[in-house]
């Protein structure tokens, strides 16, 4: 009979068996190694004990060539989340942020995903209570696109792994997949997964991954406060020039009043201006815009009356698409066009078709791509500076903190050291690209509307980077429940960067034509599911209302931070 090595009881019955060839002490001996009483499960036959101190290494004292002074150039939520992070998890760093108090904040709405809600509150140490008085962030449950031909349009939720009630049998009873997971329902419903019976309030927030919806200027107010408060040095400051020692290292920095700026390590936030990276180094640009053509945005804000929706909205529009951001005190709007189909005067004119009320529309320019490398010598880009693609599914302060996350982790205590630079470029790169490719299927297939420029995207949209992928899907989906040797295969030739599920939701969302798999359960407990969720989502809050109750009880902010048990804990970057 077989046995496992995790099998508690067969795993005691093979050492009971070999007990009449051990002596006492070897019996002992082995025992405390397999099943010791210390822990509830025996470890296994591959069991490995071996671990290392998990720390970072700090530059030797006398060292001429350690790395102390960081410049972190320029500020917003890059500068300011990079400068947090080195200072949090590298303290002994001396850490400038220097910016210009003449460039001002792009006062928008940021949608986010689940990342940034581990970042800010365990990786940084950021207390919610204070987040949340200071900030006033709403949540965000996932993203609704009216897109694709189903007039409802399709939810994509972040619980979108859990496929908790059931992709097939949605499609089945209802011809689109809104009604798949516990969050496509809330949101469908407009509601939120807190509760308060008997005026006692219950929240599931700490199962369901959810993200923020922030308000970028007073984010960045509240992070400047933050920084200075936790040791960061700050220089109001206009970059005049960058001056190289050899082809990938920055010797030092003046500014327009003449002074001398030099640290041992540079990273350049400077946004789409890439001073140090783009300006300075000549880092090759490689563009996006054959997947992508959207290079504008004009914004403004709309009052919503009071309805905070738990999820930001992407609407189709005539030469691109709109967010929505549903900040506490109004909806936060941004209208991603191409320039080359409708003018700026006439985007902003469409707006105002579409939203009655918007303020004056305020212009933003943006170019679609990345430089070839992040890291060169002593540098290093984080934010629009390396990369930026539009912010179709949020993917802006996503990449800004796998930016930080990957600066901290890998800078040197001394460039006598050896230095990751090209598993960092390559990790980075590959990331962008993998975005690239996914925001690609949502131009190539949505079928809203007829216009020249979508014309022109269904027919011209380069998806090349996903063509085996849609080879697999039109032979049988949803891909999630593939065999699991397909799935590998999948990873291995086409890596998506939200995976298989986020490749299943838009595509079926927009119903890229393809053959369902056949269910093996009967529709009758995908409708049990279904009426267990619906009797959920009926109790459940709208936002407004449970987030007034998050407002006034902090206990709902420590379970959901620190429970070992929620997906915030679990899901928290180490070192």
């Amino acid at each position: 009979m077989a046995m496992s090595s995790g099998d508690p009881i067969n795993l005691s019955g093979l050492l009971d068996g070999l007990a009449g060839a051990l002596s006492e002490e070897e019996s002992a001996l082995v025992r405390s190694w397999l099943v010791p009483e210390s822990v509830k499960a025996p470890r296994g036959l591959g069991a490995g004990r071996e671990r290392v101190v998990q720390e970072f290494g700090r530059p030797v004292e006398g060292d001429p060539q350690g790395v102390r002074r960081v410049g972190v150039i320029g500020g917003g939520t890059a500068g300011y989340l990079t400068a947090l992070a080195l200072r949090a998890k590298r303290p002994w760093l001396d850490v400038t942020l220097v910016e210009s108090s003449t460039v001002p904040i792009i006062g928008v709405g940021e949608a986010t995903v689940p990342l940034m809600v581990t970042f800010l509150h365990h990786y940084l140490g950021i207390d919610p209570m204070e987040l949340y008085r200071e900030v006033r962030p709403t949540w965000k449950l996932g993203i609704r696109f009216d897109w694709g031909p189903d007039p409802d349009g399709f939810m994509a939720p972040f619980d979108w792994g859990s496929n908790s009630i059931g992709m097939l049998g949605s499609l089945a009873e209802q011809g689109n997949i809104n009604a798949f997971t516990l969050q496509s329902l809330m949101m469908t419903a407009d509601r939120t997964p807190v509760f308060a019976p008997d005026d006692e309030p219950v929240s599931l927030m700490k199962y369901l991954a959810f993200a923020y919806h922030l308000d970028n200027e007073r984010f960045v107010r509240f992070l400047t406060g933050l920084a200075r408060s936790r040791g960061v040095g700050h220089l109001d400051a206009k970059i005049a020039e960058v001056v190289p020692a050899g082809p990938d290292w920055i010797d030092h920095l003046v500014t327009t009043d003449g002074r001398r700026l030099e640290f041992d390590f540079y990273v350049d936030c400077s946004g789409f201006r890439s001073l140090l990276l783009g300006q300075a180094l000549n880092t090759p640009f490689h563009s996006y815009s054959d997947s992508l053509f959207t290079d504008r945005a004009v914004t403004g804000n709309v009052p919503h009356g009071g309805l905070l929706k738990p999820y930001t909205t992407a609407r189709t529009m005539d030469a691109g698409w709109c967010w929505n951001i549903p900040t506490r005190e109004s909806d936060h709007l941004g209208y991603v066009y191409s320039s080359a189909a409708i003018s700026d005067d006439e985007a902003a004119a469409e707006l105002a078709r579409c939203f009655p009320g918007v303020t004056p529309p305020r212009l933003v320019r943006f170019r679609v791509g990345r430089h070839e490398s992040a890291w060169r010598g002593n540098m290093m880009a984080i934010g629009n500076s390396y990369g930026f693609v539009e912010p179709l599914e949020s993917s802006g302060l996503l990449m800004i903190t796998q930016g930080i996350l990957a600066l901290v982790r890998s800078m040197p205590a001394s460039w006598s050291d050896p230095v990751g630079r090209e598993v960092v470029n390559s990790v980075l790169g590959k990331k962008w690209d993998e975005i690239r490719w996914f925001l690609s299927v949502h131009y190539r297939f949505n079928t809203r509307l007829d216009t020249p420029f979508w014309r022109e995207a269904r027919s011209l949209t380069d998806i090349s980077g996903l063509r085996p992928l849609l080879e697999v899907y039109a032979a049988g989906a949803p891909l999630r429940l593939r065999d699991k040797l397909t799935q590998l295969h999948l990873g291995l030739t086409a890596p998506t960067f939200y995976g298989l599920e986020g490749v299943d939701c838009v595509l079926l969302g927009q119903k890229v034509p393809t053959r369902l798999l056949r269910s093996a359960e009967p529709i009758e407990r995908w409708r049990a599911r279904k009426a267990a969720a619906d009797v959920l989502v009926r109790q459940a809050l709208p936002q407004a209302e449970a987030l007034a109750l998050f407002d006034a009880e902090p206990r709902l902010h420590d379970e959901l931070i620190k429970d070992r048990d929620g997906w915030v804990a679990k899901s928290a970057p180490t070192l």
